[in-house]
C-alpha cells in the first residue's frame, strides 16, 4: 500500500536542480529552440566564411598614392586590383576618415588634351583579371583631404564593391615625382 501511496501521491518528477521536470511536448519544443539556434549559428557562420572568401577574391597590390603639397585639397590613389574569383566585380568608390569622398577615375586624351572624368558606373574587374590604376590612367580621385598627404606615410582608406564587399587598402604615400622614398635612386 505504500508503495502505491507513494505512486499515486508522488510528487511530479524533478530534474537534476530539483525543479519539476517538463512535459514531453516542453522537451520537445525546447530541442526544436536548441536545433534552430543551432542552424542559425551555423548560417551566419557560413555566410560570414562566404563574404570572407569572396573578399578574399579581390587582391590588391602596391596601393600608394602622392604626396601634395599644402593647400591642395585633392590626392590620387593608385594599385592594381586582381580578381581572382570567378565573378565580374565593380569597384565603385571608397571611404576615407580623412577624406570626403574616393571616386573612381579615368583620365585620357580627348582632342590632344588630356582630360579627366568620374566613372559613376564604377569599374569593372572580369574573373582573372588585373586593372593597373595608374598615373595618367584609371586612378582613385581622394577629394576634401583634411590635411595634405606627407611622403613617408601610410593611410588608410577603404574599397567599396556594387555587391556590398569592402576591401581595405594602405596607401604608401610616395613623393610627388610618385618614387618610393627620399632613399630610392
Amino acid at each position: 500500500m505504500t508503495s502505491l501511496l507513494n505512486t499515486v501521491g508522488a510528487s511530479p518528477a524533478r530534474d537534476h536542480n530539483g525543479y519539476p521536470s517538463h512535459s514531453r511536448s516542453e522537451s520537445i519544443a525546447s530541442e526544436a529552440r536548441s536545433y534552430s539556434n543551432g542552424m542559425l549559428a551555423f548560417l551566419v557562420l557560413m555566410l560570414a566564411a562566404g563574404a570572407s572568401a569572396a573578399s578574399a577574391e579581390i587582391r590588391i597590390e602596391t596601393p600608394w598614392a602622392r604626396a601634395t603639397p599644402p593647400g591642395i585639397d585633392r590626392g590620387a590613389g593608385y594599385m592594381t586590383l586582381h580578381n581572382d574569383g570567378e565573378q565580374a566585380r565593380t569597384l565603385t568608390g571608397g571611404t576615407a576618415d580623412w577624406a570626403d569622398s574616393v571616386e573612381i577615375h579615368e583620365s585620357r586624351e580627348v582632342d590632344g588634351q588630356m582630360r579627366m572624368q568620374a566613372l559613376p558606373e564604377g569599374l569593372t574587374l572580369e574573373p582573372g583579371a588585373a586593372v593597373e590604376l595608374a598615373p595618367m590612367g584609371l586612378h582613385l580621385m581622394i577629394k576634401g583631404l583634411d590635411e595634405p598627404l606627407t611622403e613617408g606615410d601610410t593611410r588608410s582608406l577603404t574599397l567599396e564593391f556594387r555587391n556590398g564587399e569592402t576591401r581595405e587598402a594602405q596607401l604608401d604615400i610616395r613623393a610627388p615625382d610618385g618614387t618610393a622614398g627620399h632613399n630610392s635612386h
